[in-house]
């Protein structure tokens, strides 16, 4: 019920109590005053008049208060609920809504020849806060962050525009001073956050747009704040970039996509697509998934136009967990078969690829072997210790590692002595040349008879024909992927292309 249905259905039972205390008045004065009671003296009448007329004024009194009372607690609730809409809870910052209306007033007002600057402010390694010092240190970070802003930036206004994103709205644009009080914030940031005794420094990275100078439009503004800010994190992070116009073309484009790609995680535009490995006899031994963009727009987005960008930022881990999520969600439906999946080497840079497959095994209840994973030629070759340590820890944990695409780089036989694999994928355009290449073949059976020696599996990539398939089984290959067994799918297709396959297998023997 409103507050104003509320006032009205209170106010209505008091006033009906008044109106009857008045209507008493009257009645006893006219009474009084007529005589038409025996034994009711004029004196009597007044009294009673008297006391009905305090009664009804008091009951006044009490409605006015009650009403008065109501209302500004209506007035105040009405202030939280705008308070709660303007202002970010957790962090004491401008909502983004409230923010981007601020920016777009304050743009309006050039026409007075006022200028602004717009700061976009993002905290680094976020996730990785959170992961190691838990959610509610993030949360203080986060804050701490806009209380440092507010105290340097104590002319601007400062929002926050998503997770760990800050925007500040500067009422001038005098770079040099920008300039220093960013670094302020910097070195503010640096200097930490204390935690359980400890002081655990952060990092931020900043981008600077200025108005007119680059942009009078709120959204083409907040463009290209958002390019410097994207140029201080591809340069190490840590730092303030002022955007210029060589930020354009190429870097703009990357940047949409890395936005747009972020948002299809969310947005379930993703999907994986399932190839099947056979065995010889042509029964599915596993499934390679293979990761889709469904853009609603643009249509399906291949995956060399994707990861690329996706690699140049943390947000190759993102897409990582996503597939794997979405494996061990859809490894059931291929009874006992294994799923195959792809790992950048920018993955494996880092550890969070061993933290994280561990936990999403915990949370779904999958183990690693229902798994491999896969790794390119190029990450192999240049692989670090730590690369190398981080691969023995997952096969460790269970999962299989193949190494795809050989053939294709400098990997030469002396590798496989010393690389964690369980298989091999010869790259595609050896099995498309075993019918005529003798440089081919000697390599294909050179290599399987190395893997049956070391105990790796071979897989021969790009079967398209019946003739590929049968040379490469002659050649010693064990395993066999491409279209001639089935074009990669989306699940439940797959699954009953599988069965179908299955089934048709059953009735050959």
């Amino acid at each position: 019920m409103s507050i104003l249905a509320t006032i009205k259905d209170h106010s209505g039972r008091v006033y009906r109590g008044i109106q009857f205390l008045l209507v008493l008045s009257i009645a006893a004065t006219a009474l009084g005053a007529l005589g038409w009671v025996e034994d009711f003296s004029y004196n009597t009448a007044l009294f009673v008049s008297m006391v009905a007329t305090g009664m009804a004024l008091l009951v006044l009194m009490y409605m006015r208060s009650s009403v008065v009372q109501r209302l500004q607690s209506a007035a105040a609730a009405e202030a939280e609920k705008h308070r709660l809409l303007t202002v970010d809870a957790m962090t004491g910052a401008m909502s983004r809504r409230y923010f981007i209306e601020a920016l777009r007033d304050r743009l309006s007002s050039l026409r007075n020849r006022r200028q602004a600057s717009l700061l976009l402010i993002d905290l680094d390694h976020f996730k990785q806060l959170n992961d190691t010092f838990g959610h509610q240190f993030g949360d203080l970070a986060l804050a701490h962050l806009v209380k440092a802003a507010e105290r340097i930036f104590a002319d601007g206004v400062v929002g926050r525009l998503g997770g760990d994103e800050f925007g500040v709205i500067i009422p001038h644009g005098d770079l040099a001073e920008i300039y220093k009080d960013a670094r302020r914030l910097l070195d503010a940031m640096r200097a930490g956050k204390s935690h359980e005794g400890k002081t655990i420094p952060l990092s931020i990275s900043i981008g600077v747009a200025l108005a007119p100078a680059h942009a009078s439009n709120t959204t083409e503004l907040m463009l290209l704040a958002d390019l410097a800010l994207y140029e201080s994190k591809a340069g190490g992070r840590g730092r303030v970039t002022v955007f210029d116009e060589e930020m354009l073309s190429d870097k703009r484009y990357r940047r949409l996509i890395e936005r747009e790609l972020r948002a299809a995680v969310y947005l379930g535009e993703l999907e994986l697509h399932y190839q099947p490995i056979v065995d010889p006899d042509g029964s599915a031994y596993a499934l390679e998934g293979l990761i889709r963009w469904r853009h609603p727009v643009r249509g399906l987005i291949s995956p060399a136009e994707f990861i690329p960008i996706a690699e140049r930022s943390t947000l190759i881990d993102m897409l990582g967990e996503w597939v794997f999520k979405r494996a061990c969600a859809d490894v059931a439906h291929f009874h006992g078969r294994r799923i195959s999946i792809n790992v950048s080497g920018e993955q494996l840079k880092r550890d969070e690829i061993v933290t994280m497959c561990d936990r999403v095994l915990r949370e779904t209840g999958r183990s690693a072997e229902q798994f491999i994973i896969e790794i390119t030629e190029t990450v192999a070759t240049a692989a670090s210790p730590e690369i190398l340590r981080r691969l023995e820890t997952l096969r460790g944990l269970g999962f299989h590692i193949a190494l795809d695409d050989f053939g294709t780089g400098h990997c030469g036989f002396n590798y496989l002595k010393t690389l964690p694999i369980d298989s091999i994928k010869i790259d595609r355009s050896y099995i498309r040349s075993l019918a005529h290449d003798q440089v081919a073949q000697i390599f294909v059976s050179a290599l399987a008879q190395i893997a049956r020696i070391q105990h790796v599996t071979i897989v021969a990539e790009g079967i398209e024909t019946e003739e590929e398939f049968t040379l490469a089984r002659a050649a010693g290959c064990n395993r066999f992927q491409g279209y001639f067994f089935g074009r990669p799918a989306p699940r439940d297709k797959a699954g009953a292309l599988l069965a179908a396959r299955t089934g048709s297998l059953a009735r050959t023997a």
